[in-house]
């Protein structure tokens, strides 16, 4: 009998064994580089339809490298970008690191702790704040006649460079390249304006009107070259990709599918789905987009095994939830309300609407059913909820999979 061994949370291992004609798919994480830092260098040395960015930088450019919050390896990847322009001449005062704003979750850790100490407070680094009066300056208008806020270390800088993760988006279709830019690193109105429940009726290739308003952005800023990175399994990458941004964007949709889409041809009774801590912790977030991927691969009023190690208190469209008689009763007030958690709140509303969901965390049990779902008390009890005899999917790194329902595309 085939053994599997999964991982969640930030320790937890899942370890089974389960008959093959049980398993209807399998996903697991790719594993990440061992040597994340020689991958980035590598990239660096070697971009896509781009000179290497030391031959696009001259000493006395005002620098802003743009970072995605909780984007996989950030120190190393602001290290080598460094290194790459301290080798141009290039001085560390004139280098800044800039962070969007972000309401629903903890502030990022300094990126800068894999820089040489002795440059290390010379490059600045801020998270944008959109409330603080004078830090965003007009940009233009767009070709719908809405006008562009960006904060002013963007427009006032020579060199501009994004770096973030590649991945699913409900929104966007695909978050990364340019995605930084906005609506984080705009001002109040437009992150509000930006708030929404996602597309599910969409493919993330189809066209989306926020990804349209970035790109747009991007084109404004005259931003062209772009690092990014493609999530690992836990909180490392599984590659790196740089250079000139269209390049990279295609490049990169095409690895992500590679190693994170998951082709499912039938909806099986039970889902497995874990949740690795990743670079953005392990939150509601990560657990209410890993339950959208369960919901959309297991049968109507089936079941999903929900591997985390989840310990962090519900965000305020979560608390709504639990304050309902039933999880479709919190969708019209969610969408009244719009918390900064709408996309997880709706998200987790419609899971736990389509199936039974069985949590394996470390909240307090009368939490997780008031939140309708089924608490359970370890790995013992996990173990003999799969015990069964119907069909089962395995996905890994359940946050960051997207699924693709053969039975819907054939034909």
């Amino acid at each position: 009998m085939p053994g599997w061994d999964v991982s969640y949370g930030f320790q937890g291992r899942f370890r089974f064994e389960m008959e093959a004609e049980r398993i209807a798919a399998a996903h697991l994480a790719p594993a990440s580089l061992d040597d994340p830092r020689g991958s980035i260098a590598g990239a660096l040395a070697h971009p896509l339809e781009y000179p290497p960015l030391e031959q696009c930088v001259v000493p006395g450019d005002r620098i802003v490298l743009v970072l995605d919050r909780h984007t996989p390896c950030s120190a190393e990847l602001i290290a080598e970008l460094w290194s790459g322009l301290a080798h141009r001449g290039v001085q560390a005062t004139d280098v800044s690191i800039l962070q969007p704003a972000d309401f629903r979750g903890p502030s990022p850790g300094d990126p800068r702790t894999a820089l040489p100490e002795n440059v290390r407070s010379d490059i600045s680094w801020v998270v944008h704040d959109p409330t603080r009066s004078g830090d965003c300056a007009y940009l233009a208008s767009t070709a719908s006649g809405e006008r562009v806020y960006l904060a002013r270390a963007i427009l006032d800088a020579d060199v501009v460079i994004p770096i973030g993760g590649l991945g699913y988006d409900p929104l966007l279709g695909y978050r990364g390249t340019h995605s930084v830019f906005y609506p984080g690193l705009s001002d109040i109105d437009a992150m509000r304006k930006a708030v929404g429940q996602g597309h599910d009726e969409l493919t993330p290739d189809d066209a989306r009107p926020l990804r349209q308003v970035i790109d747009e952005v991007a084109w404004l800023i005259g931003s062209q070259f772009v690092v990014q990175v493609i999530p690992g399994s836990g909180s490392g990458i599984a590659e790196v990709i740089a250079g000139q941004a269209d390049a990279v964007l295609k490049r990169g949709r095409q690895r992500l599918n590679k190693l994170w889409r998951m082709d499912v041809s039938e909806r099986p009774e039970l889902v497995i789905a874990a949740v690795e801590a990743d670079a953005a912790g392990h939150r509601w977030s990560q657990i209410a987009t890993a339950l959208d991927t369960a919901r959309r691969i297991v049968a109507r009023d089936g079941r999903v095994l929900l591997l985390t190690e989840l310990a962090e208190p519900p965000s305020d469209g979560i608390k709504l939830i639990s304050e309902c008689r039933a999880a479709r009763d919190a969708l019209q007030p969610l969408r009244t309300a719009a918390p900064p958690d709408l996309v997880s709140a709706t998200q987790l509303a419609h899971a736990i609407d389509w199936t039974n969901v069985y949590l394996l965390s470390r909240l307090d049990s009368q939490l997780v059913e008031d939140l309708f779902m089924i608490p359970l008390g370890g790995v013992d009890e996990a173990l003999r909820l799969i015990s069964g005899d119907e069909r089962c999917a395995i996905v890994g790194g359940a946050q960051h999979t997207s699924v693709r329902l053969l039975e819907q595309t054939s034909g």
